[in-house]
């Protein structure tokens, strides 16, 4: 059987790891689509051809952006047609209970536990573990090395920084963005920043993933 092509959405650096991740799962990368800077199309970045977005064919597409602005992206790309199949590296660890939803992007090292979720677009990057029973919100981003223990929930569109640690029976709420290298040890409102050993409440600011 013949791979099967996809297109990575985004041209800054994240795509290049998400290109990478997708060509590890079996999937032949065509060319990246861009969703903002016209300027970049036609331009060769990270080896592949740049087309902008909505001119593209549409068939199967990953998002190469751990940014929260990847909801409007996801949004264009499926009114032109594209579709979102989760891209799971094969060195990634996935209990046979757990589901993985579409367009997720699971890095390798990955270790998601048993009866655990993962949604719509969540980017789990290098390494991060999930422990059991526990659920990850569509388009939430766990930067690498995060470990969110057992019996917990991350809300849609959380952000964990790097190296993060949650521990069990914890809720992250919608949209809350928790600091590289925190402690977090109970619960984090919606919107909220924490950060910290342990981890405790900063003024809000918006943070977005690398690349």
């Amino acid at each position: 059987m013949s791979p099967t092509a996809i297109s990575v959405i985004g041209t800054r650096s994240f795509a290049a790891e998400a290109a990478d991740f997708a060509e590890a799962a079996g999937f032949v990368v065509e060319r990246l689509l861009e969703p903002y800077a016209r300027d970049r199309v036609g331009d060769r970045i990270h080896d592949y051809p740049v087309v902008w977005l909505e001119d593209a064919p549409a068939g199967l597409a990953v998002v190469g952006t751990g940014e929260r602005s990847r909801r409007e992206v996801v949004a264009r790309a499926a009114a032109a047609g594209f579709e979102f199949p989760p891209i799971i590296h094969p060195a990634a660890q996935i209990a046979r209970t757990s589901a993985v939803g579409a367009g997720a992007v699971i890095g390798p090292g990955v270790v998601i536990g048993a009866s655990a979720g993962v949604g719509e677009h969540a980017v789990l990057g290098r390494g991060v573990l999930v422990g059991h029973h526990t659920t990850i919100g569509a388009f939430a981003t766990l930067n690498p090395g995060v470990n969110v223990a057992g019996n917990t929930v991350v809300e849609e569109d959380a952000f964990i920084g790097m190296a993060a640690i949650v521990r069990d029976h914890t809720r992250i709420g919608a949209a809350a963005t928790v600091g590289a290298g925190a402690l977090v040890l109970r619960d984090v409102a919606a919107g909220s920043d924490v950060r910290g050993l342990p981890a405790t409440v900063h003024e809000r600011r918006d943070a977005a993933a690398e690349g």
